[in-house]
């Protein structure tokens, strides 16, 4: 689709609405929906794919394929006129599996994940004469894990070569089905890139260990694996320090409305202000924990994450503005 045909139909649906709003990459453009017909008419959460031509309401999870449709909802009058700009594509409506957001256009690819070969829980390590089985039993107590953590997270080890000495932990998704691992290497030390090795599949469609979490109490985001052995139990990590609209993760939270306790390195602060910004857009609310006490969450003890559970402050909309202030 050429930029004048995507003017064209921002052009078009601006003349026809309220308001609207333009994502910062151009591909989506924000309406208030005709379906839910919040009484806040600036609270802008239907958004259009403008090269799909797809719908979607964040709020009544109305979508579908014929803008024509939509159109018609929002004024008669132009449904014609709809038609000769966003012509029907698809043949169905799409349903609650479809993402929108991703550069896919029907169903996420399923990427095959395979455990590391003699993958063994880490609670079988009592009964293992293994020196190197051993030591990462050892290196999980040392980092404060216990036997409730060991199960729930399922940590283990494995012994083939490549991940000799190498604490695991899996990831399985809503059905029960491996999704992702990540190992730790316990003799590298902590400022090497090689002290992890991660399932070769893409995060953005990864929800670590989802089939521990529940959507209706608050869930707390922490970066990567290690992190999730110091938090609450319900808990989940983004597998780096950023959150998007294209993750399944972020769908997941706004669609559940889920509060949101958000728990990343204070060396990042930065971004943390930027998830928070992006998730009370979509009327999530987010607490930001003050993890300053460490250097990371992973080296907090868990009475000392607790602490910062506690202290949490519900994030407010001038927040960014005011650290952006004290910068000056």
């Amino acid at each position: 689709m050429t930029q004048i045909q995507t003017y064209k139909k921002i052009d078009f649906i601006e003349s026809i609405v309220y308001r609207s709003l333009l994502s910062n990459d151009g591909k989506n453009l924000s309406i208030w929906c005709p379906f839910c017909k919040h009484e806040n008419k600036s609270k802008l959460k239907l958004a259009i794919h403008l090269e799909k031509d797809l719908f979607h309401c964040w709020l009544c999870g109305k979508k579908g394929s014929d803008i024509s449709y939509l159109i018609n909802k929002i004024n008669p009058s132009k449904q014609k006129e709809a038609l000769a700009l966003f012509p029907k594509k698809y043949k169905k409506s799409f349903d609650l599996n479809i993402n929108l957001f991703n550069e896919e256009i029907f169903e996420i690819e399923e990427e095959q994940v395979n455990i590391p070969n003699g993958f063994s829980l880490l609670t079988n390590a009592f009964s293992s004469n293994n020196p190197d089985t051993l030591k990462v039993f050892k290196y999980a107590v040392k980092r404060g894990v216990d036997k409730h953590k060991m199960w729930m997270l399922r940590l283990g080890y494995s012994n083939d070569p490549e991940f000799r000495r190498s604490l695991i932990i899996p990831s399985l998704d809503k059905k029960g089905d491996l999704n992702f691992y990540t190992s730790r290497n316990i003799d590298v030390d902590s400022n090497s890139p090689i002290k992890y090795k991660n399932a070769n599949v893409s995060k953005k469609n990864v929800i670590f260990n989802e089939i521990n979490i529940d959507w209706n109490i608050p869930l707390t985001l922490v970066e990567g694996p290690l992190d999730l052995l110091k938090t609450n139990d319900n808990a989940t990590c983004l597998l780096g320090s950023s959150l998007t609209e294209d993750m399944l993760l972020f769908q997941e939270i706004v669609k559940n409305k889920t509060k949101i306790n958000l728990a990343l390195d204070s060396d990042v602060y930065h971004k943390s202000l930027k998830i928070a910004k992006l998730l009370t857009a979509y009327d999530v609310k987010v607490n930001i924990l003050d993890t300053r006490i460490a250097d990371d969450v992973g080296d907090m003890s868990k009475s000392q994450f607790n602490q910062c559970l506690t202290d949490s402050k519900e994030f407010k909309q001038n927040d960014s503005l005011l650290a952006k202030i004290s910068q000056l």
